[in-house]
């Protein structure tokens, strides 16, 4: 490659060389005229090639060529046009990686706000404009205390850096709790991260609630069976017929503490089940018989329980789990239908669907209670359902049996005129007799 300094050196040579020529021919006065008008005709010649120069870097980006100029300037545009593309290819992978970034930090669930040091808001992600209820086009470089006014929160940012996470509840009048982080993010910026754990609220909330409902469901036979135990002790003489009375409460409490450890049990292990249910061939007409004598002898009598079965097939399950789901429905209905009431056991086939309902004539129920029935011992009448034999167990049942059926349990409900309980089962669980 020809240097800069050999094509000055030569122009300059080339120069010397035609003067010398001249001045032998003519005199040394126009050997050096000549000399001087060709190192001027190079000066006008490189000037011209700085101005092209120039007016090429003024257009940097938005041209697709340099000048050819040939020997040395050839190589240094050259050379630039190197660079240009080079550089280009560098900004466009900037611009494509920062793309990727912000496509990530959009798809985060967590919330993420880019604040600088005055607490203004950079930028900041979907789910952070949900959290926050905060909008990036309109509240960009507004400051993050002036948007959110909650005394909690403004009190933490004050810290600038601060080390232990705020959990904050009601933030701009929503219903949600947020566990928001700060994290250092560059000299001039911090990360706002938030999490929203309301789910996470909720379930211990439960499950707070769950071990109580627990704790009270098993004290109250405990105590009635201990009290009664320490009344045979402490008196040794109890006339018989009271003492016959006391073994068949006993009997009655631990029975019920029996079922009640059953069904809790049952419960634990449908949800800690992951796959479906198998899909065994189950024939409905049998199951809806099975469940018609199961109430026979729950109601003793006392209502009148009937069965329509419309089209004959198979249902794809589980049969013990089906029969478990069943009979609570069944079981609701005898317990909550007073005497001289009507039951009706029905099997029908709607759009290729499954339903299996239970109908009956009983005391119904409010519409604010339909939507926590099948909640873990939700009671809408605690003190009948405990009289009645019920743990609060059963929807919750039915429900988790559903979810491993793929089914849905729809409740409709009216009071003093009866409640109709459905299971829906799609079509992949049907298999209809040819």
């Amino acid at each position: 490659m020809i240097s800069f300094f050999t094509y000055t050196l030569s122009s300059i040579l080339l120069g010397a060389v035609i003067g010398l020529i001249t001045g032998i021919f003519l005199d040394i006065t126009w050997g050096l005229f000549t000399f001087s008008c060709i190192l001027l005709l190079f000066v006008f010649y490189d000037t011209w090639k700085l101005y092209l120069l120039n007016k090429w870097l003024k257009s940097y980006g938005n041209h697709a060529y340099f000048p050819f100029s040939g020997k040395a300037w050839d190589q240094i545009f050259s050379q630039l046009a190197v660079l240009e593309k080079n550089a280009n290819t560098i900004q466009n992978n900037l611009k494509d990686a920062l793309i990727r970034f912000q496509n990530a930090g959009e798809a985060l669930p967590n919330g993420i706000i880019v604040i600088d040091n005055d607490d203004r808001i950079q930028w900041c992600n979907p789910s952070a404009e949900k959290h926050f209820d905060i909008n990036l086009v309109h509240d960009r470089n507004q400051s993050i205390s002036y948007l959110i006014r909650h005394s909690a929160f403004l009190q933490w940012i004050k810290q600038k850096n601060p080390n232990d996470p705020l959990l904050i509840r009601g933030i701009r009048g929503s219903d949600i709790t947020l566990s928001i982080l700060m994290v250092p993010y560059s000299g001039d910026e911090r990360l706002l991260v938030s999490h929203d754990v309301s789910q996470v609220e909720r379930d211990e909330k439960i499950r707070r609630d769950f071990v109580a409902n627990v704790s009270h469901e098993l004290r109250t036979p405990l105590t009635v069976a201990g009290g009664f135990i320490e009344t045979l002790i402490d008196n040794p003489s109890i006339e018989k017929s009271t003492v016959e009375h006391i073994y068949k409460t006993i009997f009655q409490q631990t029975t019920r503490m029996r079922h009640l450890v059953e069904e809790l049990l049952s419960l634990s292990n449908l949800e800690s089940q992951q796959f479906p249910a198998a899909k065994k061939p189950i024939s409905i007409q049998a199951i809806v018989d099975q469940i018609k004598q199961m109430a026979e002898q729950i109601s003793e009598g006392k209502h009148t329980i009937e069965t329509q079965v419309e089209i004959q097939c198979d249902i794809l399950g589980s049969h013990n789990e089906l029969v478990s789901a069943f009979g609570n429905l069944v079981s609701n209905a005898v317990r909550y239908t007073p005497d001289q009431g009507k039951i009706t056991i029905s099997w029908n086939i709607i759009d290729n669907k499954g339903y299996f309902s239970v109908k009956d004539s009983g005391i119904g129920i409010a519409k604010e209670h339909i939507s926590r029935l099948t909640e873990r011992f939700y009671r809408v009448d605690k003190v009948r359902s405990r009289n009645t034999g019920g743990t609060g167990l059963g929807l919750a049942i039915v429900k988790q049996i559903a979810l491993h059926h793929e089914a849905v349990l729809e409740i409709d409900s009216e009071l003093d005129v009866g409640s109709t309980f459905t299971l829906v089962f799609p079509p992949e669980r049907i298999q209809i007799h040819n």
